[in-house]
């Protein structure tokens, strides 16, 4: 178990084991993404690879984490590498507009990744996990939402949680303002995704309806009157001019 107390990374060969758990202080083991993972946008790689900073000089670079143990002596190495990696792996994981760790959903939300899978892929054992999820979350640098559903027979079962990580961390390394103009990038085109879907998704549907119908032409989009057609537009394309019409009108009035 790692222990709170000062870390002496010239010292005896006991601490170069890191209490058994394969730690050496002078080549710390940090996170590293599966090789099958698709690239994470560059300021999340920027950043993953910034908080290695923290190892050398943790006083120095974020205090709030070396305090997190409720003590006045440095964070020792084994602890600081472990809290990277985790760190690391979370920032992996975390969605640009939210800034919430875990994968997308096709509804909008939010599947969150539990403490063993996290472990696993940072390299940890689920206890050194767990310790370096607490001093992270009492730093302020990430926050977790617990879930749970109720089941039939009035039980509880506990669903994995949802991790946030704060966007100090990014102001923190000097990466503030990107992380803003990032953010705003992403949500312009989870926006202009979101309306390319609703769009297939109203065509999809009255095309089906409109066969079901036996109906030679396209009707317009639900809920809105037929307009005049244009001259020389043919059924399909108006309808298409409808739907468009129609989500644009949406999109702006959200």
């Amino acid at each position: 178990m790692e222990q709170q107390n000062n870390n002496n990374t010239s010292s005896s060969s006991s601490v170069g084991n890191g209490n058994g758990c394969g730690h050496d202080p002078a080549n710390p083991r940090f996170f590293s993404p599966p090789e099958r993972h698709a690239q994470r946008p560059g300021i999340l790689r920027k950043l993953v690879a910034k908080i290695r900073e923290y190892y050398d000089d943790p006083r120095k670079i974020i205090p709030s984490l070396d305090l997190a143990n409720g003590s006045d002596r440095q964070q020792r190495s084994e602890r600081r590498e472990a809290c990277l990696s985790l760190l690391g792996c979370i920032i992996h994981y975390t969605d640009l507009v939210t800034l919430k760790v875990g994968i997308p959903q096709a509804d909008g939300g939010m599947k969150g990744l539990t403490m063993p899978f996290l472990a696993g892929l940072a390299g940890l054992s689920l206890g050194r996990a767990e310790r370096a999820i607490h001093d992270l979350k009492a730093a302020g640098i990430v926050t977790v939402h617990e879930l749970c559903v109720e089941l039939e027979d009035g039980a509880h079962k506990g669903l994995a949680a949802i991790r946030t990580v704060s966007a100090k961390v990014f102001a923190v390394f000097g990466l503030g303002q990107w992380l803003r103009h990032e953010r705003d990038k992403a949500s312009d085109r989870r926006k202009k995704k979101q309306r390319k879907d609703d769009l297939k998704n109203v065509a999809r549907m009255q095309l089906v309806m409109g066969a079901a119908s036996g109906q030679k032409e396209v009707p317009a989009v639900l809920g809105q009157p037929p307009a005049p057609r244009k001259c020389g537009m043919t059924p399909a394309a108006e309808f298409f001019a409808n739907a468009r019409a129609v989500l644009g009108t949406k999109g702006n009035s959200s």
